[in-house]
């Protein structure tokens, strides 16, 4: 199943949620995955607020991909204590051993560089400031 890329807004969202705005979209991933680096916060799919019209993220949660095969994890790089962070990271893993985006794919492990993920989809729920 293909999608269209980049990120798309659910119906009846953005809403607000007290002094918060609750948002849920679906995603579609990069077209070639960089593999995030824990020792420089580097790599990975940065998902920035201002490309979703809003000023930050306080919490953020995703569902596993449409085919079962890629799992993604949420890594607040640029968290402080009590702060909302301008952008979040999705780290993609493998839930299977095989060819995946055109790549080997091994499973519990990061997808590899260069996977393409452009055919995937994840819906991802945030509030936000």
């Amino acid at each position: 199943m293909a999608f269209a890329l980049g990120n798309k807004v659910l119906p009846g969202y953005l809403r607000q949620v007290g002094d918060k705005i609750e948002i849920v979209f679906d995603h579609t991933g990069p077209t070639s995955y960089t593999q995030f680096s824990t020792s420089t916060g580097l790599g990975g799919e940065v998902i920035q607020a201002s490309a979703l019209g809003i000023g930050g993220f306080d919490f953020v949660e995703v569902t596993r991909d449409t085919t079962g095969q890629v799992g993604v994890a949420v890594v607040m790089v640029t968290s402080g204590s009590g702060n909302a962070v301008k952008s979040f990271t999705l780290v993609y893993t493998a839930l299977v051993t095989a060819t995946v985006g055109g790549q080997s794919q091994t499973i519990n492990t990061q997808i590899a560089t260069a996977t393409n993920l452009s055919t995937f989809s994840w819906r991802i729920k945030a509030l936000c400031v």
